[in-house]
């Protein structure tokens, strides 16, 4: 069975279009005025509060139009059901004793004003 063109653009994601515009953009600031480029890493720093928000909407809205009783119907949510479990059950646990057994002894910094 072959795929459309259509089809392939349909289910692309298109922030990815955004992110390699974004990159050319301030490439080509950069090449263009050497001397802008100071003043744009600024701004990528203040802009980057919204890339966080921006990244957690992306997947908040493929987890909002998913199907899961459909993905259940298909044998996926069972799947995922035991992705849930083992990452609740085990992973977690084992990333904190990794954790524990590599930085007890440390003291966090402080802040000073």
């Amino acid at each position: 069975e072959r795929v459309s063109p259509r089809q392939i653009w349909d289910r692309f994601p298109k922030f990815v279009i955004g992110y390699v515009f974004t990159f050319l953009v301030i490439l080509l600031i950069g090449l263009a005025a050497p001397g802008l480029l100071g003043k744009a890493k600024a701004a990528m720093g203040e802009a980057n509060v919204f890339r966080g928000i921006f990244f957690v909407m992306t997947f908040f809205t493929i987890g909002a139009l998913s199907n899961f009783r459909k993905l259940w119907e298909e044998g996926l949510g069972r799947l995922a059901a035991v992705y849930v479990v083992c990452l609740f059950g085990f992973i977690i646990w084992v990333g904190l004793l990794v954790s524990w057994i590599f930085f007890h002894g440390m003291k966090p910094p402080l802040v000073t004003g």
